[in-house]
Order: C-alpha cells, then structure tokens, then sequence
C-alpha cells in the first residue's frame, strides 16, 4: 500500500470524525536514521497552518517583496487573546509570534502562481496554492505530511533550496525558541525545565484546520533539535475534532524526546 493511499485513507478518517490521530518522526542527522511513532499517521497530509511560515518567509526574502529589516505596520485591528498581533512587526517578530496578518500580507504580494513555482521546487506536500490568496495555508487547500516536513526541513537546515543561503539564516534566528518551551502567537509556554547553552530548539508552531473540514484541528511543532552538538530534524503534529490546544503537538514532541533520552 502506498504511503499517498495511506494518507488518504488517514485523511477520510479524520474528515469522518474517528478517533484523534498524532505522530512524531524524528531524523537523527548523524546516523541518517528515522524514527516513527506511527507511520501512518506521519504519511498523512495536513494544513501546514503557520508552519507554512518557514517557506513562506524563504520565498519572501528570496522575491523581495520584504527584507529583514522590513515593517510591517499594524492596521489598528484587535484580536482576541493575540495582543502580540496588536503591533507593528518585522518578519523576525512576526514568525517568533506567528502573525497571521503579516504573512497574508505577503502572500498577496508574492502572488499564489509564484508560490506554487517555489513549493513546487521545494517539493513541499501537494503545493496546491489555489482559492484565496492569502487563505491557502490556513483552509485546507495545501497539505503536507509529518514525512513531507521533515524532508523539507532536511533541505531547508543544509541550505539546498535554491534560495539565498543568508535567507535560510534569517528564518532560523527567527525560529529559536525559549529554553524549555516554544513561543506562538498567545505567548511563551514553558513544556519542560529549561536546558542548558548546549541544548537549542528552531522550531515553529501551527495550529487551525487539519482539512477543509473547520470541525477538524490541526497542531503542529517542526523544526531541528540540537543537544550537544547532535541534530535531530523533527515534526509533530495531533489531529482531533472539536477544539484541540495549539501547543499539544509541542507537549507531544517534548515527551517524546525526553521518552527518546534526547533531552533531560
């Protein structure tokens, strides 16, 4: 069976409303060994929802459309428990608290066609850029599996997208995290104590629709854990109808790399 029937096997579950689904996978960059927590779950494709940030800030920079010294200014909306939204931003603030208006903003810029030429280079889940242009990421129309994370995210920490290396440095300072903990839009949470100067995490929350069904969440942590002088690339992800924390894909990920004795 293949792992794309696979996926949409997973997928028609989840649309069903059957149990929830989660899933790790973690790449040992030294020893080019996979781990999988279920591989089914790993293989299904999923709204990237703010993970999407990674790329998405790649082709940005790469385009022109900002640079990293670009402000984006706040246009006087509220939002509910997003007070960190309520300001002007830059891309290095507007990934480390996942601004959603920002990143609209420049999609629009950057146009859906020329994000599909991009993703489509960067072989990142199904590419589908179509419908609203500044929605895509966030309703369901693009997907990418837990796998699929991981192997862009291979190529976006060797520098082997195709795009400006100093574009990959800026996207990484932005998605260091606080020791013990992740950072999104509703703020900083602390998952475990805090680690020392030879332990960093560059990661990046998501959290919305799984599919185009609104019933059904998605969370997401991906990115690359460093201990000691050892890599592991990651993604982690739970799926579940109703209402579902936006960090329980970072709480799931933690546990996992504690159970895994990655980290103390």
């Amino acid at each position: 069976m293949t792992s794309l029937f696979v996926g949409v096997i997973a997928a028609l579950a989840l649309t069903l409303g059957q149990a929830e689904s989660s899933c790790v996978v973690i790449y040992d960059v030294a020893a080019g060994t996979y781990w999988r927590s279920d591989p089914k779950a790993c293989a299904t494709r999923l709204s990237p929802a703010s993970t999407f940030k990674i790329p998405h800030a790649l082709v940005a920079l790469e385009t022109g459309v900002i640079t990293p010294e670009t402000l984006q200014r706040w246009d006087g909306t509220k939002y509910a428990n997003r007070s960190s939204w309520e300001k002007s931003h830059t891309l290095e603030s507007a990934i480390q608290n996942s601004v959603v208006w920002f990143f609209q903003r420049t999609a629009v810029a950057i146009g859906p066609d020329r994000m599909h030429g991009f993703l489509e280079r960067f072989r990142y889940g199904n590419t589908d850029t179509s419908g609203p242009s500044d929605q895509y990421w966030l309703n369901g129309r693009l997907r990418i599996s837990a796998d699929e994370q991981v192997a862009f995210l291979r190529r976006f920490y060797a520098n082997d997208l195709g795009v400006a290396p100093t574009h990959h440095d800026v996207v990484r300072r932005a998605m260091v995290e606080p020791a013990g903990g992740v950072q999104n839009a509703t703020g900083s949470h602390r998952l475990t104590t805090p680690w020392g100067t030879d332990t960093e995490l560059t990661a990046k929350t998501g959290a919305g629709m799984a599919l185009s069904d609104p019933a059904t969440r998605v969370s997401w942590l991906v990115g690359r854990l460093s201990v000691r002088g050892k890599h592991y690339i990651f993604a982690s992800n739970v799926v579940r109808g109703g209402t579902l924390d936006p960090v329980e894909a970072s709480r799931v990920a933690f546990r996992t790399f504690r159970e895994r004795r990655l980290i103390e």
